[in-house]
């Protein structure tokens, strides 16, 4: 047996805030999450594979262009040509009452707001049951996993199609824990939701694809979708595979010496035109932060005028840089508690009891062995210890010796 697993196309998504790109670069933008779309297909008729999932949020909004319902429309009928069923659901961002008119191939089953299984069998005489359900409003805050029966005794597979993350109760996007999934005893989780393609577990694989298209500048690397392939010992293998059409990326250049504006731009259009290939990269460029920058050019940095210039180097054909910034180097300055050390153990003693840990760590205290951890008895001095060295060991932080920090 072989399915795709794909969530997240955000057809329509209209990729504001990019400012100067050219025109061609600025349409292929605008149609690469249809283009996305059109590869998945061509990898569904060249793998032939027995079915596609397409888990929640097939546009970006919840009221969609004409031309991005008909791009649909004429993908989902070339699936329906060579007989391959869709399962699709609707999610966060293109919600849709149980009442909306939707007139899809018949290769097509979306699911309602209520859940429900479809049970199909594939050319090789396999029976697939797969369950999921629909957003009809932009938040679902109460808890599905009830309502999923567990695997069925007649199904040689049974898939989960979830559009949501982790959390509990109240959380917006039809909140769960991997526990529950687990508990169904199905063969597959296909998740949508995340655009950060994971694994939640293993074996049995529930799994996010990622979104087929990266939509902004935090989203970097390749997207696409999963192939997911049955094993001789019954059990389903995610192989990712790569749609976009554009990518989105965070890049590093190697500078030496003393930079000028013009040494700058010329050092950074070389490494750019070698380190960047097809498909396209939108690339954020961070430049160390030992590089030696003279002022002009430290002034065309900070003016934006050297990422207008760099702009200028290219056709946007391979590579389009969309911001330059400069890293920060981490301060090596140790933490000192110094002449407020007295508030801090005043601090230890009356506020830090075993009372105060276990209101502040609320939802964590549901978990035994962080409840017998963090209710330990502990003096003030352990305490501080123990913050000092999470601050320092962890999370890098300093305080200046005299005053507060500078804000931003």
């Amino acid at each position: 047996m072989k399915f795709i697993h794909a969530a997240d196309l955000h057809l329509d998504t209209p990729f504001q805030g990019l400012q100067g790109l050219p025109a061609e670069l600025q349409q292929r933008l605008l149609r690469a999450p249809l283009a996305s779309l059109a590869r998945l297909v061509d990898l569904a008729l060249n793998e032939q594979v027995d079915f596609v999932l397409l888990v929640g949020d097939l546009f970006d909004q919840a009221q969609q262009s004409v031309q991005a319902q008909a791009a649909l429309m004429v993908q989902l009928e070339r699936l329906n040509e060579a007989q391959i069923p869709v399962i699709l659901s609707f999610g966060n961002h293109d919600f849709q009452s149980d009442e909306a008119d939707w007139h899809f191939p018949a290769n097509v089953h979306a699911f309602c707001s209520q859940v429900e299984t479809v049970t199909l069998t594939t050319a090789q005489q396999t029976r697939v049951a797969i369950t999921g359900f629909s957003y009809s409003q932009r938040w679902l805050t109460t808890d599905l996993s009830a309502q999923f029966p567990l695997k069925s005794p007649t199904a040689d597979y049974q898939i989960g199609m979830w559009h949501g993350q982790t959390g509990v109760v109240g959380d917006h996007y039809a909140p769960f824990s991997v526990t529950e999934l687990l508990s169904k005893h199905y063969d597959y989780w296909a998740l949508g939701h995340i655009h950060q393609r994971q694994l939640l577990n293993q074996q049995p694989p529930i799994a996010y694809p990622g979104n087929s298209q990266g939509r902004q500048r935090n989203e970097t690397g390749e997207k696409g979708c999963l192939l997911v392939t049955s094993t001789a010992d019954h059990k389903l293998t995610p192989v990712f595979k790569p749609l976009a059409e554009i990518i989105w990326q965070d890049w590093q250049p190697k500078l030496v010496g003393a930079l000028s504006r013009a040494t700058l731009l010329a050092q950074l259009t070389d490494q750019l035109n070698v380190a960047m290939t097809a498909p396209t990269q939108l690339v954020t460029l961070t430049l160390p932060a030992t590089c030696e920058l003279t002022p002009a050019a430290q002034l065309a940095l900070s003016q934006g005028t050297l990422l207008r210039q760099l702009q200028q180097a290219t056709t946007g054909e391979i590579w389009w840089p969309v911001a330059i910034q400069v890293a920060t180097e981490p301060s090596k300055q140790p933490l000192s508690f110094g002449r407020e050390s007295v508030t801090w153990q005043a601090v230890g003693q009356t506020v830090v009891t075993t009372a105060e840990v276990a209101t502040l760590a609320d939802r964590l205290l549901d978990e035994d062995f962080l409840n017998r951890a963090l209710l330990d008895e502990m003096t003030a001095t352990q305490w501080q210890q123990q913050v000092l060295k999470l601050l320092t060991d962890q999370y890098q932080l300093t305080q200046q010796k005299d005053g507060p920090a500078n804000a931003d």
